[in-house]
């Protein structure tokens, strides 16, 4: 099924629940409740492995770098069509290597392992959104993204409960250990995909599709530059589970890691109701005024984390405003990303900014962990809201990018 959607049917135009999008979603769920265990279990790993917090910053950074290029020629993979089925079923299936953190002797090799399977998600998620905007109405595609991160945010929100209770029995790597499960039940439903046609369609050429050099327009060139910098900011929830970690908190009798696990889940949770909603709004409203709204909601968050008090009450309030901001943020970038780019040229949009947020990333794992070892953590979380609200002035200048 090409971009141009006048090969489409009225009736398949109008229905955006399709095959694809389910099986899409479901895989997500899958997906996200393996990633989501490790993601919540690593910052107990790296402490059990004696690691230092500059790790993380390493972990999380050069992982997110690996997706980001992965994902710059997944969308070019997309846009030219050819073998964009079998990358996409490829970056499913290596996602799944995220299990072998489980046998590791010390934390370097939780980089490398972390980032072959981060570079599966970079290769696999612009051939996803692209395939889910050529099965949709413009009109809906806001809708299918949502449900999709509403699925997805589900896995997220089983990850770290599911955690939360192997922790009390096991060690943090025996847990990992049990992600292998969730991976194969990702692979036995995304091997149902339906395969779109691969044929390149008939175009002209454009700048944006033939290399990852930006566009020479001022507003997509300024959209990107202000993703960069608040994704200096947009520090991976690892973080914010180590701050509970690392604690003294306790509530009825939860150890503090049991404790910082449940909070993910709340955020994950809050995240997951709150992604389908936004969707949905910003198919009638401007993606880019709701996009304002996440990086404000997030810059809050990180100066909370700052200057907040360390009871339980107040970490359960960071958390779900966090789990909200991230909701808003991540469909609205995606929306406001394919209303800004050709639709001949998606993939290689979706890639580009995913590779902008990759770099940012990386600077803000490192600026965090290191500032957080140096000095300690209130001045990691400062330097990164700072860094935020950098991202947000520079999205706020200027003219509307999208509506």
């Amino acid at each position: 099924m090409h971009s141009d959607k006048s090969t489409m049917t009225d009736e398949n135009f109008q229905e955006w629940r399709t095959r694809n999008v389910w099986i899409f979603s479901l895989a997500s769920l899958f997906s996200d409740w393996g990633h989501e265990m490790v993601t919540a279990l690593m910052p107990g790993l790296l402490v059990a492995l004696g690691a230092p917090a500059i790790a993380l910053g390493v972990v999380e950074g050069v992982s997110n770098l690996g997706q980001a290029w992965a994902a710059i020629w997944g969308g070019r993979v997309n846009d030219r069509r050819h073998g964009r089925y079998f990358f996409l079923i490829g970056g499913y299936v290596l996602t799944g290597i995220k299990a072998l953190m489980a046998i590791v002797p010390s934390w370097p090799w939780i980089v490398l392992l972390r980032t072959v399977g981060w570079i599966g998600r970079g290769v696999r998620g612009p051939i996803r959104d692209a395939y889910i905007a050529e099965e949709v109405s413009s009109a809906n595609v806001g809708k299918a993204y949502g449900l999709r991160e509403a699925f997805d945010t589900i896995g997220a929100l089983l990850g770290p409960l599911t955690a939360a209770l192997f922790v009390t029995f096991v060690r943090p790597a025996t847990a990992i250990a049990w992600t292998a499960v969730p991976a194969a039940l990702t692979v036995a439903v995304i091997i149902r995909l339906r395969r779109l046609p691969e044929e390149p369609a008939a175009r002209p050429v454009h700048e944006l599709g033939e290399g990852v050099s930006l566009p020479r327009t001022r507003g997509y060139t300024r959209y990107l530059w202000s993703t960069l910098l608040f994704s200096m900011g947009y520090l991976a929830p690892t973080f914010f589970i180590l701050r509970v970690w690392n604690s003294a908190v306790t509530v009825e009798g939860l150890s503090p890691h049991a404790l910082a696990l449940l909070l993910y889940a709340l955020h994950n949770g809050v995240y997951a109701v709150t992604a389908y909603p936004v969707g949905w709004i910003s198919d009638h409203l401007s993606a880019q005024s709701l996009l304002r709204l996440g990086y404000g909601v997030w810059s809050l968050v990180l100066l909370g984390f700052a200057f907040g008090g360390a009871a339980a009450s107040w970490w359960i309030v960071l958390f779900a405003l966090a789990g909200l901001a991230t909701g808003i943020i991540e469909v609205s970038q995606k929306m406001t990303t394919v209303k800004l780019v050709p639709k001949d040229f998606r993939g290689t949009g979706l890639g580009q900014v995913a590779a902008v947020r990759g770099v940012g990333q990386l600077g803000a794992g490192l600026v965090m962990g290191g500032l957080w070892s140096l000095i300690g953590a209130r001045s990691g979380f400062v330097g990164e809201a700072a860094l935020a609200l950098a991202g947000l002035a520079l999205l706020w200048v200027g003219p509307r990018l999208g509506s």
